[in-house]
C-alpha cells in the first residue's frame, strides 16, 4: 500500500515539473568567476575569500570557483560573456562598463576623490547603488565594489614630478574618456590597452609609461620594464563585481542575500589587504631598483586637467552624480 501511494506520488510529481525543480534545488551550484588579475593581486585574494565565505556559508549549496590571469578572455570579451550568461560572474575596473552605462565614468575622473575614506563613502551609499542598479538594464546585477586603486604613474626613462615631465610621452591608460582626455591636456599620448598585453608593450618600448594603483604595479612586476614610480594618486580606479541577472534571479533569495553579502564584505577585506600592504609593496619595489617618488605636488596637475574633464562629463550625463560625490569630500 505505502509503495503504491509513493508511486502514485512521484508520478503526480513527475507530470507537474516537481521532481526536476527538486532535484535542482538539491544539486550544488558552481558559479564561475573571472578576472584579469594574477594569483598575487589584491584582487584574487579577495575573491579567494568571496568564494570560501559563500561555500561555508551556503554550507555547499553554491561554490564560486575563481579563474584569475585572463583565462577565460580580457576583461571586454567576459562582460559579454556575463551578459550572455556563458560565464557567471566577472570583476573589472569600472572604466570596462562605461560603454553600457556612461555614468560610471565618473568614478574615473581625475582628481575626484580626496582619498580612501570618500571614494568609500561614495561607493558604499546611494552613489554606488546607483550605478550598480544601473548595470541592469543590461543583463548584469551588481554585487559589489572591489578596487583597482589609486593610480600611480611609472615611466621607464625619468622621474615624474612636474606636469611637463610627462609631456611626449606614450603612456598606456585605461579606454575611459576622461582619462584619454587628461593625458592629452598633459601632452602625453595615451594608448589603451587589456592589462594582459601591457607588460610586453614596456618591454618592447611600445609605451613608455604606464599609470596603476602600486598594488598592480607590484604584482604584475612592472618593475622589471620600468624605471621610475611617481606617487600621483591622479585617479581612483573601482571595480565592480557583476553576475549574469538572469542567473542571479533564478537563484533562491537566500543565496543572493549570500552572494550581495559576501561580495560586499570581500570588497572591504581588499581594501584593508591594500592599505596594509601598501608600504610593504614600495619598499619591495625600491629593493627590485625603482626609483620611488613619494612627494608629489598633484595641484598643477589637477590645474591642467580637472576643470576640462568635468565639464565634459557634465555636458554628457548631467551634474547630478558630481554633485553628490563632491558632498560627501569631508565623509
Amino acid at each position: 500500500m505505502l509503495r503504491r501511494q509513493f508511486c502514485q506520488t512521484a508520478a503526480l510529481a513527475s507530470a507537474t515539473g516537481l521532481v526536476p525543480t527538486l532535484a535542482r534545488a538539491q544539486t550544488p551550484a558552481t558559479l564561475r568567476l573571472a578576472h584579469a588579475g594574477p594569483e598575487t593581486s589584491s584582487q584574487h585574494l579577495a575573491a579567494m575569500e568571496l568564494a570560501k565565505t559563500v561555500k561555508e556559508r551556503s554550507k555547499g549549496r553554491l561554490e564560486v570557483k575563481v579563474f584569475p590571469n585572463g583565462q577565460l578572455g580580457n576583461d571586454g570579451t567576459v562582460i559579454g560573456a556575463v551578459r550572455g550568461g556563458s560565464i557567471d560572474m566577472m570583476m573589472a575596473g569600472s572604466v570596462n562598463f562605461a560603454g553600457l552605462t556612461p555614468a560610471i565614468g565618473v568614478l574615473d575622473l581625475p582628481f575626484l576623490f580626496n582619498g580612501g575614506r570618500h571614494a568609500y563613502a561614495a561607493l558604499d551609499g546611494a552613489v554606488g547603488q546607483q550605478l550598480l542598479t544601473g548595470l541592469e538594464a543590461h543583463s548584469l546585477k551588481g554585487l559589489g565594489w572591489f578596487e583597482v586603486g589609486f593610480r600611480c604613474i611609472t615611466t621607464k626613462n625619468r622621474a615624474v614630478r612636474v606636469p611637463d615631465d610627462v609631456k611626449g610621452l606614450k603612456i598606456r591608460t585605461t579606454p575611459n574618456p576622461s582619462h584619454i582626455q587628461a593625458f592629452k591636456l598633459l601632452g602625453c599620448n595615451p594608448v589603451p590597452m587589456p592589462l594582459g598585453e601591457l607588460y610586453q608593450a614596456l618591454e618592447s618600448g611600445a609605451v613608455d609609461a604606464q599609470e596603476h594603483p602600486i598594488a598592480i604595479t607590484w604584482s604584475a612586476k612592472f618593475y622589471e620594464v620600468q624605471k621610475h614610480l611617481t606617487m600621483s594618486r591622479h585617479a581612483y580606479t573601482a571595480m565592480p563585481v557583476v553576475m549574469t541577472k538572469a542567473r542571479f534571479d533564478a537563484l533562491a533569495p537566500d543565496l543572493q542575500a549570500l552572494l550581495v553579502e559576501a561580495s560586499r564584505a570581500a570588497g572591504r577585506f581588499q581594501r584593508e589587504m591594500n592599505a596594509h600592504d601598501e608600504a610593504r609593496n614600495v619598499a619591495d619595489l625600491r629593493a627590485k631598483g625603482m626609483q620611488v617618488l613619494e612627494t608629489f605636488d598633484a595641484e598643477p596637475f589637477r590645474q591642467r586637467v580637472a576643470a576640462e574633464t568635468r565639464k565634459s562629463f557634465i555636458e554628457k550625463n548631467g551634474a547630478e552624480l558630481l554633485g553628490a560625490i563632491d558632498a560627501l569630500r569631508s565623509a
